[in-house]
């Protein structure tokens, strides 16, 4: 079941930016969607729409984490997301 993943982090532009290049631009599998803002003061906020939360932790674990680590390995953590369920999807 496809479900979205909510999250607020903090990082400054230049780290975010890094990890986006090491990640690269293919989108991972299990992506449907992925949208994130500036809420300035170097915080963000995420959304995204993963077919699976498996696809989603399987991305966390085996990109994402390694890419901030290699990036700042002192990086906080990010809080956990709120992961829900989604009912209704459409695209256009």
């Amino acid at each position: 079941m496809a479900v979205v993943v909510i999250q607020e982090f903090e990082a400054p532009l230049d780290e975010y930016e890094q990890v986006n290049e090491k990640i690269g631009d293919a989108a991972p599998e299990g992506l449907i969607l992925h949208t994130v803002s500036d809420l300035g003061g170097d915080k963000w906020k995420l959304v995204d729409v993963w077919e699976s939360a498996e696809n989603f932790q399987n991305f966390v674990q085996n990109q994402l984490v390694p890419a901030i680590a290699e990036v700042n390995p002192d990086a906080p953590q990010a809080p956990e997301p709120e992961i829900l369920e989604v009912r209704d999807l459409r695209k256009v």
